[in-house]
């Protein structure tokens, strides 16, 4: 069936023919299947995320991403759907990605601050609070807490670093915070 099909041009195909072609690995009707939902995805992408750049790299992800699990995609509805569900969800993720990142910088240079630049006596008292409670957090979780928080070392770096996990750096990060909360809510 696939050899007939792959003689009628590509763009009188229907969706459910052109992506049983994709998942054959037919490169042309992969490409069809991109241009014929690239502005329908790159307007929601747009829609969501507000930046054309970063709504053009999110299309761009999504394909590449159906392309390399092609084999493994079972679409329940139609293709427009699942285009359109595909490229809402990694915006949300995206923008999850985004108020995360912003979070352990806000935290990042809250501490930082705290601890570097204590000028007035009020700062130089919660600076000293802030040593003890750190001096107080597990060494492991400490070591980790202090390259993310004072060195500025990401998470990643630390891991390859330290021979550990990144999920562990995660937890001992985790960790760190949680004893430090409840150590200055003591103080």
């Amino acid at each position: 069936m696939l050899v007939a099909l792959t003689e009628t041009p590509m763009h009188e195909i229907s969706d459910n023919e052109l992506f049983n072609l994709v998942k054959a690995g037919k490169e042309a009707a992969f490409s069809t299947l991109v241009n014929r939902y690239q502005e329908l995805l790159f307007m929601e992408a747009y829609r969501t995320l507000q930046r054309e750049d970063e709504a053009h790299d999110a299309v761009q992800e999504v394909f590449v991403w159906l392309w390399l699990k092609k084999g493994s995609v079972q679409i329940q509805s139609s293709l427009r759907n699942y285009l359109y569900g595909a490229i809402r969800n990694h915006c949300l993720n995206i923008i999850r990605a985004h108020n995360k990142t912003r979070k352990r910088k806000q935290q990042y240079t809250y501490i930082k601050d705290t601890l570097v630049n204590p000028t007035d006596l009020e700062n130089k008292e919660l600076g000293r609070q802030l040593r003890h409670a750190i001096n107080n957090i597990a060494p492991a979780s400490r070591a980790v807490f202090e390259m993310q928080y004072l060195e500025g070392i990401s998470q990643k770096e630390i891991a390859i670093r330290r021979g550990i996990g990144l999920q562990t750096v995660k937890n001992q990060v985790l960790t760190a915070l949680k004893e430090l909360r409840i150590s200055l809510r003591k103080a």
